[in-house]
């Protein structure tokens, strides 16, 4: 039997970047009750703590550009409160894809607002000028309003203005391990629990599903249940006894030194090769998603191996600037990956009070204010009002409905 059993109004499971934000928008759109619970409140292991921070509205689909759209209007208010740095995006193509790029990007509705400027290969050396080796570009896009932001200080600032409302507590610890929906629509939940004297090679044993060793059993009943629990979206589906849709994939980044380039007032840079790099204080990040990764939670950094193989070589051969340098340090964190590579967001197909969001294959930091907003609005007022994030349902993957999303990295 549990040792302890907790009464809830509205569940949050997962208190990253989606659930705070969901929470501080329940907070301003409801009177209910919001209690967020999670094994690692502090994030140690979160996507939201592990990413790379980039922020952008340029995205192929609508829907995409409208979500990260809305949520950089808000970063933008308080931008010095988390971070976050309009010093832009700049995306480059080959030959072969930058007439389609440009096509469909020019047509994207929501983005004729944003001053996006298109480059020819010419003039790339002229706005970068370390960029020296351009005989494969077909062109590029710099998009001005987008960035970079530190997605802890976000988590953080969600999390307060949900606290300052005194409807929403945050449980630290508490891992979820079965789902039953009763006939009377109540939800009860079995957890296990820690006290907070927990070693980060005891989170990874837990999240890497490999232990729960040393935890006390734990009970929650609630009335409504909403799913964020990010890379483990696909564990959650299984408590809830429903097929999973999404994976969970590691992504790995590094960090390096370049004494002869100086990135520090620029943004984020996507190259062809899919290596993604921006400053990171006198250094560089740079990343990439490995094509033969395969799915699972796997949180170990290959290291300088990773480094020369996937991000040195292609850095090398866009600047001669790249020849010398310097692995320092890097991570592995998770992307909760769906299907058509956008978020889950709304009703869980075949329940009537439980909801979710996740799965936004490695765009929750940049669209977490403004999907959190629109699920709020579904829980709360019973439709979306701001933002119709209908076309994210999980529903989409049932009857043939994708979103065709091709700007990833």
């Amino acid at each position: 039997m549990p040792d302890k059993k907790i009464n809830c109004d509205i569940l949050i499971v997962g208190a990253g970047l989606l659930g705070s934000s969901v929470a501080l928008h329940l907070s301003e759109l409801t009177t209910r009750k919001v209690t967020v619970v999670d094994l690692d409140l502090d994030g140690v292991f979160s996507s939201s703590e592990l990413n790379a921070g980039g922020v952008r509205a340029t995205w192929n689909h609508p829907v995409n550009a409208e979500i990260s759209k809305k949520s950089i209007a808000y970063f933008a208010k308080v931008a010095k409160e988390i971070g976050f740095h309009q010093s832009g995006y700049f995306w480059m193509y080959s030959k072969e894809h930058w007439p389609i790029a440009e096509k469909i990007l020019r047509s994207n509705e929501n983005l004729k607002d944003l001053k996006i400027e298109y480059l020819a290969p010419k003039e790339i050396e002229k706005r970068f000028s370390f960029i020296d080796k351009t005989e494969d570009l077909g062109g590029a896009t710099f998009s001005p309003f987008d960035g970079l932001l530190n997605a802890n200080l976000l988590k953080q600032h969600y999390r307060q203005k949900a606290k300052n409302s005194n409807r929403v507590e945050f449980l630290n610890r508490y891992w979820i391990n079965a789902v039953d929906v009763n006939k009377d629509k109540t939800i009860e939940l079995r957890a296990a629990h820690w006290d907070d004297q927990v070693s980060d090679e005891q989170l990874k044993e837990v999240l890497t599903l490999k232990s729960t060793t040393g935890s006390s059993q734990v009970s929650f009943t609630a009335k409504t249940l909403i799913n964020c629990s990010g890379a483990w979206a696909n564990r959650f589906a299984r408590c809830l006894r429903i097929p999973p849709q999404s994976i969970a994939l590691r992504r790995q980044v590094s960090v390096f030194e370049c004494r002869d380039v100086d990135l520090r007032s620029f943004g984020m840079f996507v190259d062809t090769s899919g290596v993604y790099f921006h400053p990171e204080a006198n250094n560089i990040l740079g990343g990439f998603a490995v094509p033969e990764e395969t799915s699972g939670y796997n949180f170990e950094y290959d290291g300088v191996s990773f480094f020369e193989q996937y991000i040195w070589p292609n850095l090398y051969n866009r600047s001669s600037k790249f020849e010398s340098l310097k692995h320092l340090t890097g991570w592995a964190g998770l992307y909760e990956v769906s299907p058509d590579k956008s978020g889950i967001v709304g009703r869980v197909p075949g329940f009537e009070n439980v909801f979710e969001a996740h799965s936004f294959s490695g765009r929750g930091a940049m669209q977490s204010w403004a999907a959190g907003l629109g699920l709020a609005e579904l829980v709360g007022l019973g439709n979306y009002k701001t933002i119709d994030l209908q076309c994210l349902s999980g529903d989409r993957f049932h009857t043939g409905k994708l979103i065709a999303e091709g700007m990833l990295i």
